[in-house]
């Protein structure tokens, strides 16, 4: 309730009100002993003219608790009275409703005592009014003999600032006249350490930055503050002023920017500039040192050194040129170095060869990350000087001693360019603000592109445009982000990347990678088809090879709509394998099942594929996998891209031969020429199913009780604290979790389970790696309550083609692994498909059980899959959040506590409008909209503010404005393809200032203000999880480093040695339970030295890959940041981060990666086909013993269970062998 306050003495300040009124309304008959002090709210109006008095609104969180106050206080005949001074205070209803905002704040939040506040605010504008003079402005180079060389300076008059809110600290160069005032704007949280202290020989006050990375370039213009003062003059408010983001501090900066932005050294006036420093320090929670550098000017980047590297760089293999580029970007070498690296490097290809070359120069960025930088976790001393045993060594003694180590062993199935099936080596580029950060090349899955030009991979680059610290872009609402994306990105798209003389233009992108803002660049090259016939190639004629485009009868527009346009391109780039070919005979061109009112289509991107083809995709996927094991059935679903189609193609039992049936629902463009049937995905498993926080605040809307979701938790957690009990619990762990699945990890444990081996106790790198998987499950659950719910299924969906299921009817059959037999759903099933966003996207349908006689089923229980009916006014798949069959999944689970009371009806949108242009769209067209997409992509603001405006509003998720969140977000979804932005102003405001406590990122230290605490479902499990301190993370990563450095001394004549000294303990339970079980087929102890070299150099170029993949996957900007050898194996990330997607995405990549390594080990130690299993069993256990002897050094232990997998799958086929043979 709102009452109107009157007769305030002018001058009263809002807090002294609230004192007042508080020692009213904590006192009888409002104050109960056994509830917290009731919460009000007090807004004072601006003063009239000619008035002594002032009046307000006093807000108060409900209307019993407003009458109770009125009648005691309020007008015209008050019982009791508030006076001020001598002045009674009036009271009396308003006749204003209270602000929804306002009673909701004071609704959820505890009252905080006025004096607390009062004394913030006062804090904070002493703070704001703090600034430190600076009149010089340097940027430079940390050298490794403890000199700053100062590469760029300007002299000016600046103040070093902070703001308290957003944690920044500016500094700020007025300009001249009418120029604008430059800022360099550096968050407390990316830097490393900082210094303020008296340069010794000069007396100069000085402050020092070393930064994770690169600060913000800003400026304002200079008529900022007259614009503000004449808003004043005039009664406006005044416009927060149009912050321009740049790429450096000014044009003389441009060219040392990408390199020697994250030392900034900054000299003052006076040493009582220092002391405010340490002020503003104090309040940022940062700790400066009394460290001084001694300051040179020897020009490390200067003008002839970048023209010299320039002309050498040109010169050298593309490849070699992008690992020198790439040594540059990181931040590792200056120029001199690099130029001194010239020879060894020229050297070196004439040896080796190119493709040596830059396999060393790779790996050689690796050493150079764990040797040459300390990290933040390392201490200086007083004297800025390092602990002994991290000083560094020259670059050119590194690099003679990586070479002296440095195994390359090219691994068939990656490396085997003369095959086109082969995995695709990516290189990478990042676009930051300041600079271009070079990784690779990684080898990921390929597409049709890189499958038609895999002699030529190194001219494709995928390129991505990221913040500083590797997230997405982000502008705060006074920073023009619209004009620096179109200076930045829209530049690059338009006018292409040169990296050491090599240019590269824009050539299209996937639907996923846009997602993560990025896309595909080419360099021109020479093809040579399989006709023998050379050809040009560059981005113009691959774009033009893909199809037709243009003139559609079944899409006459799409030339017109750029985003439609690039996304039919990007089927192409889509990652798939390549299956087997069909003739043009063998394709069918079914039509499509429809509604009677023709509004929908029940058949929306599925076509169906026969049996007998079926089995041959698989057969064809398999022999790719190499040797090892088959699977006793086949998928009954792909998803696929075909000529021009894309969509699924389920098993059809009345189909003979081999054929396809393509419906017109499947077909985006034309392109018969292309007969290869292209796998995305393969569906031979059923997903798990994961309770999500949108899921839960919809199940929890629709009457499903909070203690069933906190059940399902509780058993999660307590199955994460037992996991350690034994070898089966952990494996268990690791496999419901999707963890250490590249490296097999679940049937690894299991099998030294079945050996009689207890859990590994005592073991540190088994207990860590457990630590990192706990953490990781445990992090799941509380930040994304990501719970698991056991016998429920994530299943893709079909058509019932044969019209069998009536409406509301579906058909599940799953074949899962973990159980004997099939299993069919049976009853009411909850069904739903992610993301849930309206009230209607969960429904409850019935599931028929086992397959009817005389069912479809019977005949082809289409396993791993949901069926859903052809019957019925509408398709159900388009009711759950508007999905379709062309590759969604659903989730479905019968469990009866899960079932909703209550369903509501599914929403029903329009298709967004596409945004068309008045000529056909060119590439140029796609790049504008890749570069609005960066700025305009607004889905996940929308999905976040549904669900805080669910949390905030006591109508949840009926409220009105979540319904229109749920139309916003369908049309955000449709962004990609429609061209169509969701502004963001249409988007409704949350309706309070502070959010829910759940909603706080992982990096929140809980000191703040700005959460409350959440009473819905998503809010009691978020608290109930305490994460383990994983304090030891920074223990680990240290040991790593040291074991990086003083590693490998080895060489092949000292493994040779260890082999015949037999020096490993029968104390070891797991080499003895591994020695036993081998020996049952080969003797362990039966080698030759030749074996023995090849498995040490296979061991070799592992721990180079897996190292390169530990330095390129980390979430942390320092350049020493490197991922654990833990943290590899398990497939997680330690490190706290403030977006979820970009840890996703970074977690993604690396098993990707790490996946790819273990398969090519796996296919070296297996060797040949025609070998032996028995020889094959005896490298896996030779490659076991080769990681023992090197159990100290990064990668010998995750190297350990490579092999240990290995062991364990070729006795099973020896064993499968035998079987075969008795049966004869």
């Amino acid at each position: 309730m709102e009452i109107f306050m009157t007769n305030i003495v002018y001058g009263t300040s809002v807090h002294k009100l609230k004192l007042e009124l508080a020692t009213i309304l904590h006192a009888p008959p409002f104050y109960t002993p056994t509830g917290p002090p009731l919460n009000f709210e007090v807004y004072l109006f601006p003063k009239k003219k000619r008035s002594q008095w002032q009046s307000g609104a006093l807000t108060l969180p409900s209307a019993e608790v407003g009458s109770q106050f009125l009648q005691l206080y309020g007008a015209p005949h008050p019982q009791r009275f508030l006076t001020l001074g001598t002045i009674r205070v009036q009271f009396q209803l308003s006749q204003r409703e209270a602000r929804r905002d306002v009673l909701e704040r004071i609704r959820r939040q505890p009252f905080e005592d006025p004096r607390i506040s009062q004394a913030r605010e006062r804090e904070a504008e002493e703070l704001q009014a703090l600034g430190a003079q600076v009149c010089t402005i340097q940027f430079g180079w940390e050298c490794r003999d403890m000199v700053y060389s100062v590469e760029w300076e300007k002299t000016c008059a600046a103040v070093l600032t902070f703001d308290a809110d957003r944690r920044v600290f500016r500094v700020a160069a007025r300009g001249l006249g009418l120029e604008d005032t430059r800022i360099i704007a550096i968050r407390a949280s990316q830097i490393g350490w900082v210094s303020a202290a008296v340069h010794p020989p000069s007396g100069v006050p000085t402050i020092f930055f070393s930064l994770s990375n690169p600060p913000a370039f800003e400026t304002t213009p200079a008529l900022s503050d007259f614009n503000t003062n004449l808003a004043e003059i005039f009664g406006h408010a005044p416009p927060p002023p149009l912050r321009h983001k740049w790429s450096a501090f000014d044009e003389s900066h441009e060219p040392v920017a990408p390199y020697t932005s994250l030392a900034l050294r900054l000299e003052c006036k006076s040493l009582g500039d220092l002391d405010t420093f340490r002020k503003l320090a104090r309040a940022a929670h940062v700790r400066p040192d009394n460290f001084a550098y001694h300051v040179e000017r020897r020009g490390l980047f200067a003008q002839n050194l970048r023209d010299e590297y320039a002309t050498w760089a040109v010169r050298q293999p593309w490849t070699v040129a992008f690992q020198v580029e790439a040594l540059l970007r990181s931040w590792l070498l200056d120029f001199q170095d690099v130029l001194r690296l010239r020879q060894p490097i020229e050297k070196l290809l004439r040896e080796k060869g190119r493709e040596y070359t830059a396999a060393l120069l790779q790996d050689f960025v690796a050493h150079a990350k764990a040797l040459f930088w300390y990290g933040e976790d390392n201490t200086r001393g007083e004297d800025g000087t390092l602990p002994a045993e991290l000083s560094v060594e020259d670059p050119v003694a590194l690099f003679s001693r990586v070479q002296t180590k440095f195994v390359h062993k090219p691994m068939a199935t990656a490396f085997d360019t003369a095959d086109p099936t082969a995995l695709f080596h990516c290189l990478r580029i990042t676009v930051t603000p300041t600079t271009l950060l070079l990784e690779g090349p990684f080898p990921e899955r390929s597409n049709r592109v890189m499958r038609t030009y895999f002699r030529s991979q190194d001219c494709f680059l995928r390129v991505s445009f990221q913040d500083e610290d590797r997230l997405q872009l982000r502008f705060d609402r006074e920073v023009d982000g619209r004009g620096f994306v179109r200076r930045r990105v829209m530049r690059i798209l338009l006018d292409g990347l040169t990296i050491a003389g090599a240019h590269f233009d824009f050539l299209a992108y996937s639907q996923s990678a846009l997602k993560e803002h990025a896309v595909w660049f080419v360099k021109p090259f020479k093809h040579v088809g399989d006709d023998g016939y050379t050809s040009f190639v560059d981005a113009a004629t691959i774009i033009d090879s893909l199809g037709t485009f243009r003139n559609l009868s079944f899409d006459p527009k799409l030339i017109y709509c750029p985003a439609r346009y690039a996304a039919r391109i990007s089927q192409a780039f889509t990652a798939t394998d390549a299956s087997i070919t069909v003739d043009v005979g063998q394709i069918i061109t079914g039509h499509d099942i429809k509604t009677a009112s023709g509004n929908y289509v029940f058949t929306d991107g599925v076509g169906t594929i026969s049996p007998q083809l079926a089995k041959e995709i698989w057969r064809a996927l398999q022999e790719r996998r190499g040797r090892g094991r088959r699977d006793r059935t086949y998928p009954r679903a792909y998803q696929v891209r075909f000529q021009g189609s894309k969509g699924m193609l389920s098993v059809d039992h009345t189909l003979s031969g081999r054929s396809i049936l393509l419906r017109p629902s499947m077909i985006k463009f034309e392109s018969p020429s292309s007969l290869t049937i292209e796998i995305a995905r393969a569906f031979d498993k059923p997903g798990a199913y994961y309770l999500n926080r949108p899921l839960i605040m919809l199940l929890e809307g629709l009457g499903v009780p909070y203690a069933v979701f906190q059940t399902l938790q509780d058993d999660a957690v307590r199955e994460v604290k037992e996991s350690v009990d034994s070898l089966e619990r952990s494996a268990r762990l690791l496999e419901a979790h999707g963890l250490g699945a590249s490296f097999r990890l679940t049937s690894s444990m299991l099998g030294l389970h079945k050996l009689g081996v207890g859990p590994l106790h005592g073991d540190l790198f088994w207990e860590q790696l457990m630590d990192f998987s706990i953490n990781h499950v445990l992090r799941e659950l509380k930040h994304h309550a990501r719970i698991p719910v056991p016998d429920s299924w994530t299943l893709v969906g079909v058509a019932d083609v044969h019209g069998y299921l009536e409406e509301g009817e579906i058909f599940a059959c799953v074949d899962s692994p973990n159980h004997t037999g099939l299993i069919y759903l049976e009853g009411r099933t909850l069904i739903s498909r992610s993301p849930t966003i309206h009230p209607g996207d969960v429904q409850v349908v019935h599931a028929i059980g086992r397959p009817p006689p005389g069912s479809p089923f019977v005949q082809e229980s289409l396993r791993n899959t949901v069926v859903f009916s052809i019957k019925g006014e509408r398709p159900l798949p388009s009711c759950l959040g508007g999905g379709d069959l062309d590759g969604d999944v659903y989730n479905v689970t019968t469990r009866a506590d899960l079932l909703p009371p209550r369903t509501y009806h599914p929403a029903s949108y329009e298709p967004a409008p596409k945004k068309l242009v008045d000529h056909e769209s060119t590439m140029a067209d796609v790049a504008e909209f890749v570069a609005e997409y960066i700025i305009s992509d607004t889905l996940g603001i929308i999905a976040t503010t549904w669900l805080i405006i669910a949390d905030q509003s006591t109508q949840g998720i009926m409220h009105p404005d979540c319904i229109k969140l749920a139309a916003l977000h369908s049309d955000a979804v449709d962004y990609p393809k429609s061209g169509n932005p969701v502004p963001i102003a249409h988007i409704p405001r949350l309706h309070l200032p502070t959010r829910p406590d759940w909603n706080a990122p992982e990096t929140f230290t809980g000191d703040s203000d700005s959460y409350y605490e959440s009473v819905r479902a998503i809010g009691k499990l978020y608290r109930s999880i305490d994460l383990p301190a994983l304090r030891q993370v920074n223990r680990v990563a240290r040991n790593q480093r040291r074991h990086m450095r003083d590693e490998a001394d080895d060489t092949v004549t000292a493994i040779l040695a260890k082999f015949r000294s037999d020096q490993l303990s029968e104390d070891d339970e797991v080499y003895v339970a591994l020695r036993d079980r081998t020996a049952e087929f080969i003797d362990p102890g039966d080698y030759d030295d030749g074996t023995v070299t090849g498995i040490w150099e296979l061991y070799n170029t592992y721990v180079s890959r897996l190292r390169a993949i530990c330095a390129d996957h980390t979430l942390s900007t320092s350049r020493s940041a490197m991922l654990t050898e833990e943290e590899a194996i398990v497939g997680t990330i330690v490190a706290k981060c403030s977006q979820r997607r970009k840890r996703k995405d970074l977690m993604s990549q690396m098993r990707e990666q790490t996946a790819m390594l273990v398969n090519d080990v796996r296919n070296e130690l297996e060797s040949e086909d025609d070998m032996p299993l028995e020889d094959s069993l005896r490298r896996a256990w030779i490659a076991f013993r080769v990681a023992t002897l090197e159990e100290r050094y990064f990668g010998a232990r995750s190297f350990g269970w490579v092999a240990i997998g290995a062991i364990f799958d070729t006795i099973k086929e020896i064993e499968d062998e035998e079987r075969t043979i008795a049966r004869r």
